[in-house]
């Protein structure tokens, strides 16, 4: 019931009560099951997309949940969010992006991780300061188990083809996964 009410609240609520919608749902979410945590991540979705200026504002708070307790699907969920968002709402993409990063430095579910760095690989590029990602996809290089480090692999030849004043350092990085001890990985960094 309490979650009915809540999508309810975000549904009709104005551009204005936003910010306190917010606070009163945060104390609230972290009682509930998964499944309701992701209606209530959908409701929140749909109110970005209707208030496209308050992205920043929603997508902090989608952020701060993708830190907290919850199954693969809640985060996938919110995850999903985020990215139809940054699809709709092209200026909510470079924050995303860098929420997306942070959240992959600890994420514990591999296709989580691996979509994300696809998804790194494919707009992060275009975006204003790319070489802020390097270290982000880097770093899962060098930490992460072979299909992570096979997916980042793939988003650094991204941004080595489309950037080509990161190509030589990016390059330098590759080379050293030319002995990772995966065969996947190895024969990305060598294509």
């Amino acid at each position: 019931i309490a979650t009915l009410s809540i999508t309810t609240l975000l549904k009709t609520g104005s551009e204005n009560s936003i910010d306190r919608l917010l606070k009163q749902i945060s104390a609230f979410l972290t009682d509930i099951a998964d499944e309701y945590k992701i209606t209530v991540v959908r409701s929140i979705q749909k109110l970005c997309l209707t208030y496209p200026a308050k992205h920043r504002v929603l997508v902090g708070f989608l952020s701060n949940f993708l830190r907290e307790e919850g199954g693969f699907d809640f985060k996938r969920s919110i995850v999903n969010s985020i990215v139809s968002l940054m699809r709709a709402v092209p200026e909510s993409t470079e924050t995303s992006l860098l929420q997306l990063c942070e959240f992959i430095e600890d994420c514990e579910f591999t296709q989580l991780s691996t979509q994300i760095l696809h998804l790194l690989g494919e707009m992060g590029p275009s975006t204003s300061a790319p070489a802020r990602y390097i270290r982000f996809l880097y770093n899962r290089v060098i930490l992460e188990n072979a299909a992570v480090r096979a997916a980042a692999v793939s988003s650094l030849t991204h941004f080595a083809a489309a950037c080509p004043e990161l190509r030589a350092s990016i390059l330098t990085l590759l080379k050293r996964s030319l002995l990772d001890e995966d065969d996947e990985t190895r024969d990305r960094a060598a294509m």
